[in-house]
């Protein structure tokens, strides 16, 4: 079943206020017993919904080195090779890749590892362009939307019902799709892209 129900987006917004509370405290906001509340958040995570669970904390009070805004422009077939560098790295908080091969990073670094990112780590022909901002503030707030909220088909953005589909790739990534053509479409995306990469 790839539907969400109205006691899936409760149990979402209860784990985004707070990631640790009980599943016993959450089936009793829920109606749930604790054990369909821990079965129904196994599911989401399947989904790919719930990613993980994680502390948000602030580096900057437990380190020296700056809060960093990196935008680089990055070649289009480069584009995945540089942001999966990006995420390896300690000290990358938050990494986002637009559809224009741009690759946006949040980082706690020093001006010296900004340095060696540039030049012993990433792949120098690949950065077109960049620019480093120091940030005064930042917050990050996790909401879900109000409204229809579902899980969206990955190819048409229509919603997945229970007769979608699930097409896992040979990166491992997981996508959900509305029927079997947009199943075929995710398939032939994923090729092409991979070619153009072994260019």
């Amino acid at each position: 079943m790839t539907e969400l129900d109205s006691t899936d987006i409760e149990i979402l917004q209860l784990l985004l206020e707070d990631a640790r509370r009980p599943y016993r405290e959450i089936a009793g906001v829920v109606g749930l017993s604790p054990p369909s509340v821990s079965n129904r958040v196994e599911r989401l995570q399947d989904l790919g919904i719930v990613r993980r669970f994680t502390v948000e904390m602030d580096q900057t009070q437990l380190s020296r080195a700056d809060e960093l805004l990196l935008v680089l422009d990055v070649q289009a077939s480069k584009a995945e090779n540089i942001r999966s560098q990006l995420v390896s790295i300690e000290g990358v908080e938050h990494v986002f890749q637009t559809v224009e091969s741009r690759i946006i990073a949040k980082v706690i670094l020093d001006t010296s590892e900004v340095h060696e990112l540039f030049t012993d780590i990433l792949d120098e022909a690949a950065v077109e362009d960049y620019e480093v901002e120091s940030v005064l503030h930042s917050s990050w707030q996790p909401a879900l939307r109000s409204g229809d909220v579902g899980i969206q088909c990955s190819i048409c953005g229509n919603q997945v019902s229970g007769d979608g589909e699930t097409v896992e790739v040979d990166s491992g990534d997981t996508y959900h799709v509305c029927c079997s053509s947009c199943a075929e479409e995710i398939v032939e995306q994923y090729e092409s892209l991979q070619e153009a990469a072994d260019e």
